[in-house]
C-alpha cells in the first residue's frame, strides 16, 4: 500500500509521523511524498 503523511503543526507532530511511516514501512507499505497516487492518505495535526 502506498501511503502520504501530512503533518500540520508542532514538532511533536512531526515525530509522531516519522514513527508511524517507520511502523508502516516495516510492514512492507511504501511512503510517497504526494498524495497522488495514494492508497492512504493521513493527515495529523494538533
Amino acid at each position: 500500500m502506498k501511503i502520504f503523511f501530512d503533518t500540520v503543526g508542532c514538532r511533536l507532530n512531526q515525530a509522531e509521523i516519522e514513527h508511524l511511516a517507520s511502523e508502516f514501512r516495516s510492514s512492507g507499505h511504501t511512503i510517497i511524498d504526494t498524495a497522488e497516487g495514494a492508497d492512504l492518505v493521513v493527515v495529523n495535526t494538533c
